[in-house]
């Protein structure tokens, strides 16, 4: 029953081929999935032709940003340069995430026709599919995938007798929450270790060894695959009523059955969770989800009706992220949830930045002696202070935002922590 109701809210795009082919099967992707003929139209529209196209859809980037996938493209495409790269990012970084794991593992093709298309629309002659070390069965599928393309001539030179020449290779990441992150993902393509770096100009334009680099996430070119294969969904409008535009979201934590499922933008957080367990919300025990990954915000209450799109989680003091959420159940401390989370973010922090390394390490430590009866009430004036240095002085995203749970676990649930700093104890009907 439960998988009816999680149907019943999905829209598949970038998800529509998981699970119904081989993904080890060129040919029933060919055949069946119309593979390939998304590289053929695009071939035959020319590099403006297919940025024009990508234009016209107003496909956002999949990633955490959302970025206007069009227009970074056509960055990349403009950038001078003897040599271009265009990278697929299928790190999951978030221990939680499954996105790409599920997109490269069951449906490889769509990821690499996508990329193909990326590649001829800027001009860039060499790929990298970059993914999770860990995920060992993944990387064979998508070897295969790539022998059977330069078996085909898919991959090589003169593609379809078209004059666009294409190699791609599997870099292996090691998995940390920030080895997704643009900058760390080239660091590690040049064999460096992955540690984010400040910007001084955009990888469209000095990216992978100072050459102009294209990167996009593996739900990105899936769905680019699906817009020039002529599917209709495959767009980046926002509103459900406007009949294009998905999410892939992981619900995990605590719910019957963790699941990856794909919705219309504008589906709420709440609608999804109750899609997911097959019974409405008011059934549910939960005292608050956590959205986008570790940095995500804690949401409650009528935060939980919050719309899945990138405007509605900035204005509820988060961004996609990740696109997973977290359930946590009715019976869990807030102060706990929070010192949870934040003695992870302090094991995966580079170090590099001063202010992440010791600041995740200081709110690690605090809100342990507050959850253990220890903590002051002068305590919750410097968590906010700190949380507020940490993003202002972080280079990337897991510092700029490693306070976000903290100080909305804070504003949610501000009884939890009197509970324990005044009154030395759990809140009632907490179990940790």
């Amino acid at each position: 029953m439960r998988h009816e109701h999680a149907r019943a809210c999905e829209q598949r795009v970038a998800l529509q081929n998981c699970g119904r082919i081989d993904p080890r099967n060129l040919d029933q992707y060919i055949a069946e999935c119309h593979g390939y003929s998304g590289l053929e139209r695009a071939l035959g529209l020319g590099r403006e032709g297919v940025i024009a196209e990508l234009c016209t859809s107003g496909l956002r980037g999949r990633g955490g940003a959302g970025y206007d996938t069009a227009a970074k493209w056509q960055n990349c495409c403009d950038a001078g340069g003897e040599e271009k790269y265009a990278v697929c990012n299928a790190v999951d970084s978030d221990p939680r995430g499954r996105t790409a794991r599920l997109l490269v593992g069951s449906d490889p093709h769509s990821v690499l026709e996508g990329l193909l298309i990326a590649a001829y629309a800027v001009g860039a002659a060499n790929c990298f599919v970059c993914v999770n070390a860990e995920y060992a069965e993944e990387i064979a599928v998508l070897q295969e995938a790539l022998e059977q393309l330069r078996r085909r001539g898919l991959l090589g030179d003169d593609i379809l007798a078209s004059g666009f020449s294409c190699d791609m290779a599997i870099k292996e990441i090691p998995g940390s929450l920030v080895a997704g992150e643009e900058t760390a993902l080239l660091q590690a393509l040049e064999g460096k270790q992955p540690l984010p770096y400040l910007r001084t100009a955009d990888s469209a334009s000095r990216g992978l060894h100072g050459m102009p680099t294209l990167v996009n996430s593996a739900e990105t070119l899936a769905n680019v695959s699906t817009l020039f294969q002529g599917h209709p969904a495959a767009t980046g409008a926002e509103s459900p009523a406007d009949g294009g535009g998905t999410k892939v979201l992981t619900v995990s934590g605590a719910v019957s059955q963790e699941r990856t499922v794909e919705v219309p933008f504008g589906t709420t957080i709440a609608a999804v969770i109750e899609a997911v367990e097959g019974v409405p919300l008011d059934d549910l025990d939960i005292k608050a989800v956590r959205f986008g990954g570790p940095t995500g915000v804690f949401l409650a209450g009528a935060g939980l009706q919050t719309p899945i799109t990138y405007e509605a989680l900035e204005e509820a003091g988060s961004a996609m992220g990740s696109a997973s959420i977290e359930v946590f159940g009715g019976g869990r401390c807030a102060v706990e949830m929070a010192r949870d989370v934040m003695s992870y973010l302090e094991q995966q922090s580079c170090g590099k930045c001063v202010s992440c390394r010791e600041v995740t390490y200081q709110l690690a430590d605090m809100l342990s002696d507050i959850a253990e009866f220890k903590g002051e009430a002068k305590d919750m004036e410097m968590i906010g202070e700190l949380c507020e240095f940490m993003r202002n002085n972080s280079i990337c995203g897991l510092g700029k935002n490693a306070g976000v749970p903290v100080l909305s676990s804070i504003r949610l649930f501000a009884g939890d922590y009197d509970s324990h700093l005044k009154d030395k104890r759990c809140p009632s009907g907490a179990t940790g």
